[in-house]
């Protein structure tokens, strides 16, 4: 018979008890070696990207509406590659939020991982539910929007939780179905990973909603991308013109980001057109990509001995026009479900600067001239557009005229962030697209993004004549940042009467 000495138990314990305590120190020294407090990134009310460590890497989409509300919603995201393809990223539908596969998101971030300080847009097109019907039941809206990843962050397997922000009402309480008495164990296919998550537009169907990209119909690398122009139309008009000077310029070496932004038109058969420009192709903060020209020169020119044309100043950019479409997979209780394209789609037009240059840091700008100011080729053919299809204001002097970016935004209710506004480009087919479609580059501060066109009168026709300089606009109104505002572009012609 074994014989315990009195007072061994205890101490036993005790010590047990250290052990434990100092596993649990130790567990709690790695945890905090593993976990970092989350980091968010926001640059827009309307998005905001945070970013955590933990033990293994998570993607989240959140949906929110302008008070903070849970959105009910369907989404499919896309990225724009830097060789000018695109890529799904994802693709759920959720209450609020809804987590998918990291996989595609660190594979789109490894394809721009050796661009410094460039944040590439990721696309994100939803379906959601906004509001109730007289009947009670969810009503539906569509939206464009974007948030920006950092690369390096996502490729150190940080975990993503994206927030979007749309406008739009919650549904009246009671209304709809409850969508987990309607789809049956076994269904739907396993690529809809929980039906569950669907929206309820009656109480025995279930409406999964997709937005499949349909065709590029436009795209092009390394193009010039014209962002500053001044046409003058007869060799009258020119002689009396002694200068013209273009400027655009693009400062993304500070820690004030400049934005490349893409719109979009979504339609349908019956519902009016709407338009987004919170769709962002890339952000440059302190990105170290710096200016590069060819010529000193760049956009000062003299009317008077070149005679009429259309001058430009821009930037070598990649161009993209995209269209999806809207499908619903609908799935009925039984487990029975069918399948259909809705009749929506949304136009993308996408600019950035050259992704080929930005990852040798340069951002390179041209200047260049049409010299057919009336005929319809080449940059004479982007006049031709916005003259016959959107508004236009107009300056008028004795003796220069000086139209910027930061003026124009404020005289037509735009918003610095879209102030240099390019309408369709000249290779792009308009047959079936939107007119009024326009990326814009902007910044919070007008010093890190900026256009302007100054033409002035030779000396002789000072205050004898007046110099007349017309701008445009787009006639839509854009959704940003919670607003509505219109997109001016610095595409100006130059008259003298």
């Amino acid at each position: 018979m074994r014989m315990v000495r009195a007072g061994a138990a205890p101490a036993l314990h005790g010590a047990r008890l250290l052990a434990i305590a100092a596993a649990a120190v130790a567990l709690a020294l790695a945890t905090w070696a593993v976990y970092t407090w989350p980091v968010t990134v926001q640059y827009f009310p309307t998005y905001a990207v945070t970013y955590s460590k933990g033990l293994w890497q998570g993607f989240e989409l959140e949906v929110v509406n302008e008070t903070g509300h849970p959105v009910h919603f369907c989404a499919t995201l896309y990225g724009w590659l830097p060789n000018g393809s695109f890529v799904r990223i994802g693709w759920g539908c959720g209450r609020g939020s809804k987590g998918l596969d990291p996989g595609p998101l660190r594979r789109y971030a490894e394809a721009w991982r050796d661009y410094r300080g460039v944040e590439p847009g990721v696309i994100v097109l939803l379906t959601y539910v906004n509001g109730t019907d007289h009947r009670g039941r969810p009503t539906l809206a569509r939206a464009a929007k974007s948030f920006t990843v950092q690369p390096e962050r996502v490729l150190r397997g940080e975990s993503v939780r994206a927030r979007v922000v749309v406008r739009g009402s919650p549904p009246r309480e009671g209304g709809g179905a409850p969508a987990a008495a309607v789809v049956q164990s076994g269904w739907p296919p396993g690529r809809i990973m929980d039906p569950r998550d669907c929206i309820p537009l009656s109480y025995d169907a279930l409406y999964c909603y997709e937005w499949w990209l349909d065709a590029v119909n436009y795209s092009a690398l390394d193009a010039r991308v014209p962002t500053v122009a001044a046409r003058i139309k007869t060799a009258s008009e020119a002689y009396k013109v002694s200068i013209v000077v273009l400027t655009f310029g693009v400062d993304a070496t500070t820690s004030a980001a400049v934005y490349f932004s893409a719109s979009a038109a979504i339609s349908g058969s019956g519902a009016s057109v709407s338009y987004s420009q919170d769709i962002y192709a890339v952000v440059l903060s302190n990105s170290k990509i710096k200016n590069d020209t060819s010529t000193w020169q760049l956009g000062i020119f003299e009317p008077r001995r070149l005679g009429p044309g259309v001058y430009v100043v821009g930037f070598y950019g990649d161009v993209a026009m995209a269209r999806y479409k809207e499908c619903v997979v609908v799935y009925f209780a039984g487990g029975a479900y069918d399948y259909y394209e809705t009749g929506y789609v949304a136009d993308m037009y996408l600019a950035r600067p050259s992704a080929s240059r930005m990852q040798r840091g340069v951002l390179a700008l041209f200047e260049g001239v049409d010299w057919g100011p009336t005929d319809d080729y080449s940059y004479s053919r982007m006049f031709n557009l916005i003259e016959s299809k959107w508004n236009y204001n107009t300056q008028s002097n004795p003796v220069a005229v000086n139209i910027n970016s930061w003026v124009a935004a404020s005289e037509v209710s735009g918003k610095l962030e879209i102030s240099i506004g390019v309408p369709l480009l000249p290779g792009l087919t308009i047959t079936n697209v939107n007119v009024n479609l326009a990326f814009s580059v902007g910044s919070e501060l007008k010093e890190y993004a900026y256009a302007y066109v100054v033409a002035a009168l030779y000396d002789d026709y000072r205050y004898y004549y007046r110099i007349h300089g017309r701008y445009y606009y787009s006639n839509a109104t854009f959704e940003f940042q919670g607003g509505y505002y219109r997109i001016p572009s610095i595409f100006v012609d130059i008259s003298v009467s």
